[in-house]
């Protein structure tokens, strides 16, 4: 494996960007694999607080890059300001785009803004890093149609249904535009692209995310089980509901931790020939999963009983339970986790619970042709991250 490989991940401080940068700081899949990681990030934040590995000898070079304007800038501007603070840019060998603007309400001006920071960023780069050899970025199941009531397509998903959306739900979503725009880009390159396709992404952020239905959850546990006493042993199993319907606590999906997540990006991005120019499911498991399975053991990490769904209307959703009681965070010495929530996600968070009622399963067969072969329990990566969280002091 070459040891000239330099990656930059765009987006490093969410969910999948910070997984990624993880993953190759922790030498994934070698040692040698890389011996340089430029991570890019909106706001400053020092490295101690992202939790990744510590810096040893055998760690690649790591640089993180702050202030870096994706969203307005213009192409040249935005050449100019990565060609200034990116050292070393010119050898640039991977890019890792993890970043995605919301558009409320209007999901064609957000297909069309985010088609405009994906092609400013891969112009910046056209100039800037002739070796480069792979543009990995992620998609999701909204682009199999899992925002239409009940799903769009019969379970398990595979990637040949990304391209069969049906027309009017298809101009709503922007993975078939990053598709366009990749390939065109890239004709006659050296580079090619992979998008890696995930459903529900369980991990850490260190500041809080508006994706991380882990963090929501983990909040929620952790204050319920203070409330409730959970930590004194003395008394009967202190029960928690899943919030949720009974439909959705048992339909079959495939989650994915952000360890596997993370992973598979560097995997595809090192193995073009096998991965360049597709869609790639990925996930924590071949066998799909249920939340019934996994509720359970999550509630069990907060020394809760965690049960299913229950009819009682009075019993308050996450988000409405954490907005009540997160003045506890401070009182327990943990001001963070009163700021580093979900923040504006919370009201869609609440509702997986509830609208997911349908088998929305992964195939990875595509995965594992192409030599990914890795197997993990899911419910491994939500416990993982919730002792992340803990030590980040962003839940009891």
């Amino acid at each position: 494996m070459s040891g000239r490989n330099h990656a930059i991940v765009f987006g490093a401080a969410g969910l999948l960007g910070w997984a990624t940068v993880e993953q190759l700081l922790s030498n994934y899949p070698v040692e040698g694999s890389f011996d340089r990681v430029t991570a890019v990030i909106n706001r400053p934040l020092p490295e101690s607080d992202f939790f990744w590995p510590p810096d040893s000898s055998s760690r690649p070079d790591l640089q993180i890059v702050s202030g870096i304007n994706l969203f307005d800038s213009s192409a040249a501007d935005l050449t100019k300001d990565l060609g200034d603070k990116v050292d070393g840019i010119e050898n640039i060998t991977h890019v890792f785009y993890f970043v995605f603007k919301e558009v409320n309400e209007d999901h064609t001006r957000e297909c069309q803004a985010n088609c405009n920071m994906m092609q400013r960023v891969v112009d910046a780069i056209d100039v800037l890093s002739p070796r480069l050899k792979s543009f990995v970025y992620p998609g999701g199941t909204r682009g199999y149609g899992i925002y239409v009531p009940g799903g769009t397509f019969h379970a398990p998903l595979t990637e040949s249904l990304a391209d069969n959306l049906p027309e009017n739900y298809a101009k709503t979503v922007a993975y078939p535009w990053f598709r366009k725009l990749l390939t065109k880009a890239s004709e006659g390159k050296t580079w090619t692209w992979t998008e890696i396709c995930p459903d529900a992404v369980v991990g850490f952020t260190p500041n809080g995310s508006g994706w991380s239905l882990a963090l929501h959850w983990g909040q929620y546990l952790s204050l319920y089980a203070h409330n409730h006493g959970a930590a004194d042993n003395s008394g009967p199993p202190v029960e928690v509901p899943f919030p949720g319907n009974e439909k959705t606590y048992n339909s079959l999906f495939t989650p994915v931790s952000s360890r596997t997540l993370g992973r598979a990006a560097v995997h595809s991005s090192l193995n073009p020939a096998r991965c360049g120019g597709k869609v790639i499911n990925i996930a924590d498991s071949e066998r799909p999963t249920t939340f019934r399975e996994i509720w359970p053991a999550l509630a069990a990490w907060f020394g809760l009983q965690g049960v299913g769904p229950t009819a009682n209307e009075e019993l308050m959703k996450p988000g409405e339970y954490v907005a009540r009681y997160k003045h506890i965070f401070e009182e327990k010495g943990r001001p963070k986790a009163a700021i580093a929530g979900v923040g504006a996600g919370c009201s869609q968070l609440d509702s997986v619970g509830y609208w997911l009622s349908f088998d929305r399963q992964l195939s990875l067969g595509r995965l594992r042709s192409s030599g990914f072969m890795e197997e993990r329990n899911p419910t491994d990566g939500w416990l993982g991250a919730f002792e992340k969280f803990r030590e980040a002091g962003v839940i009891i």
